[in-house]
């Protein structure tokens, strides 16, 4: 498009140089080309940006010696991701319409201008909203629904009784509804306590590729409205995860966990069964908090520890060689009298 047309559909800024420049692709600022469309997200990058070879740069401020085409905005990081939303559409954008391969049992509803792939199988009773897209080899079980404006991606396995909000995004290989890991011992054997309850995942949610998440003994297992899970992630039965949570991959839920809104699970963090992860708090990567953790509180180590805490027993643990060194110089010299 040109850099008018960027200028448009951002809805913002001031064009300095030529609107009708045609920008055919974006790149990063190291490797942008005279055709190419960039952006300079702060002060630490002008250098770089007067080195680029971009032919357009979105600033936060007229940058001064350089060659190319500038469209001057108040945040050029979110006036970039704007113009990624539209390429990221047009390039993913499916043809409304069902696979001759597919699989729809009756009773299945289906709405306006839906994209289902091949050997896409969608059970009696389940719902698919408008708008949305299921890709190829995606399961979706009995009285399951799926809101408006989904996107189901290859593989994906949706089992029954599990809600999906609008605008909900599953990754590839990910299986929600599966049963919570629930055994009882009697008489010596492991006997299995029956996964009846359902799955509630709220408008906007976004789960990573090759995730789990597991339905509630009873009740619901849910995920609150605009939470983002990463790959690898891991949410057992009965957890009840708030609004705009971010839980980076391979993060591990254990059953019964609640997680406040706004909370942050860093990569390769874990929650315990029965763990309360506070509104607000951050769980460092590769933290365990076995215990609850209060609101607002960044948690770091495991056992997770509130962080300044943590990074003092850092410190200490760095000096722990000198100081076995000075314990056994001590006990030599005691013992000598």
């Amino acid at each position: 498009m040109t850099l008018q047309a960027v200028h448009d559909l951002v809805g913002e800024g001031e064009i300095i140089g030529d609107g009708n420049f045609f920008c055919r692709a974006v790149a990063s600022l190291g490797k942008a080309q005279a055709e190419d469309l960039s952006f300079v997200s702060g002060h630490r990058h002008a250098a770089e940006a007067l080195q680029s070879g971009a032919g357009a740069l979105i600033v936060a401020q007229l940058l001064d010696g350089a060659a190319a085409n500038q469209l001057v905005v108040a945040d050029p990081f979110a006036a970039m991701i704007r113009v990624l939303e539209k390429i990221a559409s047009e390039k993913r954008t499916e043809p409304a319409g069902i696979h001759p391969s597919a699989v729809m049992e009756e009773g299945a509803v289906l709405g306006r201008d839906i994209s289902i792939g091949a050997g896409a199988v969608i059970r009696q009773g389940a719902s698919i909203g408008d708008r949305s897209v299921i890709h190829a080899n995606v399961y979706i079980g009995r009285r399951s629904t799926v809101g408006a404006d989904c996107l189901i991606e290859p593989n994906v396995v949706i089992m029954e009784d599990v809600s999906l909000g609008a605008r909900v995004h599953i990754h590839a290989g990910t299986v929600i509804g599966g049963d919570g890991y629930g055994f009882v011992q009697l008489e010596g054997r492991h006997v299995k306590i029956p996964q009846v309850g359902s799955i509630e995942i709220g408008d906007d949610v976004e789960i990573g590729a090759l995730s789990t998440v597991d339905r509630a003994a009873l009740d619901s297992t849910v995920i609150g409205r605009g939470t983002k899970i990463g790959d690898l992630c891991h949410v057992a039965h009965n957890c009840i995860i708030g609004e705009d949570v971010l839980i980076l991959p391979i993060s591990v839920m254990g059953g019964s966990c609640k997680i406040g809104n706004h909370a942050i699970m860093a990569a390769r963090s874990g929650l315990p069964d029965n763990i309360t992860l506070g509104e607000g708090a951050v769980l460092a990567g590769e933290a365990v908090a076995y215990k609850d953790v209060e609101a607002g509180a960044v948690m770091w180590g495991r056992p997770a520890r509130p962080k300044n805490q943590q990074m003092r027993i850092e410190v200490a643990l760095g000096s722990l060689p000198q100081m076995q060194r000075d314990l056994r110089a001590i006990k030599k010299k005691l013992a000598a009298g």
